[in-house]
């Protein structure tokens, strides 16, 4: 079939359909809306997972043998977490968290495969075009606070939160946010502030990973500042380490990547100077051990995983396991002395920190097994750029609540997809991909059988 303007039909399809899922699946991963299917059963991002789901059906003929290699070893590190667990066999264990346990591996098994899409369809994008879709979001994402906070947008954005989330996960904390941080913070769309800081944390990820010109360089630091005035949310400054190791991977002279360190070091000296006046009041609930939010995301995870690693040395409490380290969290809150109710009241029991709380769901050897699946997917990936892929997952990492859910992948995918379009854009010699399976050509994704670069 052939279009009026000579394009055959499945060309055009073939840029339009990929272009509409992908913007799916990014407008699912912000929003985070989840799908009811049997009370209490939710699917989280119902959006980014069908978006992804999509894409890697329509591209299941440019699946390389690497992406499939490294789905099996996790799936196989995350299996071993679990069946060579002894306290996953432990009859109370068993019996008392087995739900846990199956529902977490279930939305692992539909998250993987989401990202392994998005990533496969990203390999077909410009660098170009990736940079400039990731600044116009992060651009379009400090608007619309800006419009929230001062032009009444919040009118708009408030009845779709409403809708879209159930009542007891919208965040209505405004009285807090206007004692620590001066104003009420921007939810725009979202169920709470810190999603829409994680959101532009990505964006600006993606786009620094693919900029070109010395210009991306001021500019960053300017989001950045931007971003911390507006959103009002220190981990905004998470984006740095990555900065700075996207840059030593840009930078082969040396001279170059320590100025660049250097001047970022500067930077972050004179941030911390403006931030100790702009978070005043929430440094001194820090200080004064009364601010909720830092314990649980930095101070009471380590706790719990110093308490998890000494009584199980191998494979932690088990991928996914949530409810079944809550006596190590009542133990850790109260050695810390905090109110153990309102930590057991909380979603997030374990702490909010998904770098922490994957180490202690897979524990010492899970861990290892589990880096070394990424970094070995990385480097082959992305090539020597696979070292911004690490540091800035670690960071983003840091801002999100676990490993096995649709947020963990989702920005796993976002940021090996900008690492690899790094290094696509700055060697040429890049091999082309070798597609390991072979779609019919009548299939709607048969398009995906060619190989491309």
């Amino acid at each position: 079939m052939t279009l009026a303007n000579g394009q055959p039909a499945l060309a055009v399809a073939d840029r339009l359909v990929p272009g509409l899922l992908l913007i799916l699946f990014c407008a699912g991963y912000y929003l985070y809306a989840d799908l009811p299917i049997a009370p209490p059963l939710r699917l989280p991002a119902a959006g980014a997972i069908a978006g992804g789901w999509g894409l890697l059906l329509w591209h299941l003929g440019r699946l390389r043998y690497g992406d499939l290699a490294f789905a099996g070893a996790v799936i196989a590190v995350t299996l071993a977490s679990l069946l060579l667990n002894p306290s996953f066999f432990e009859s109370t264990a068993l019996r008392q968290f087995s739900g846990e346990y199956a529902t977490s591996f279930l939305v692992f098994l539909v998250s993987l495969p989401m990202a392994i899409g998005v990533i496969v369809a990203m390999r077909q994008c410009r660098p170009q075009a990736i940079s400039a879709v990731a600044l116009a979001s992060a651009s379009l994402t400090l608007a619309g606070v800006a419009a929230e906070r001062f032009a009444g947008f919040a009118a708009v954005s408030e009845p779709v939160r409403t809708l879209l989330f159930p009542s007891e996960i919208l965040y209505a904390e405004d009285l807090r946010d206007q004692l620590i941080y001066g104003a009420v913070r921007a939810k725009l769309f979202t169920s709470e502030p810190s999603h829409v800081a994680k959101a532009f944390v990505l964006a600006i990820l993606v786009w620094y990973a693919t900029a070109r010109g010395i210009w991306r360089i001021p500019l960053v630091y300017g989001l950045v500042a931007a971003g911390v005035i507006l959103i009002k949310s220190p981990g905004i400054l998470a984006v740095l380490p990555a900065v700075w190791a996207a840059d030593l991977c840009r930078q082969r002279r040396s001279g170059w990547a320590v100025a660049l360190v250097a001047a970022g070091g500067g930077a972050v000296i004179a941030g911390g100077l403006i931030g100790q006046e702009m978070f005043a009041e929430r440094l001194a609930h820090i200080a004064s051990g009364r601010d909720g939010s830092f314990i649980i995301r930095l101070l009471l995870p380590w706790e719990i995983l110093c308490r998890v690693w000494a009584e199980h040395p191998l494979f932690g409490l088990g991928f996914g396991a949530k409810e079944a380290g809550i006596p190590y969290a009542i133990a850790a809150a109260q050695a810390m002395q905090l109110d153990v109710q309102a930590l057991l009241d909380t979603n997030a029991p374990l702490g909010n920190n998904g770098l922490l709380i994957g180490m202690i769901q897979l524990g010492p050897l899970g861990t290892i097994l589990f880096v070394t699946g990424l970094v070995w997917f990385w480097r082959s990936a992305c090539g020597p750029y696979w070292l911004f892929a690490a540091v800035a997952l670690a960071a983003y990492m840091t801002l999100i609540g676990g490993i096995n859910t649709p947020r963990f992948w989702g920005g796993f995918a976002l940021i090996t997809a900008a690492a690899a379009a790094a290094w696509r854009q700055e060697w040429r010699s890049v091999p082309p991909s070798v597609p390991c399976l072979r779609v019919p050509r009548y299939l709607p994704f048969r398009s995906a059988a060619r190989p491309t670069g």
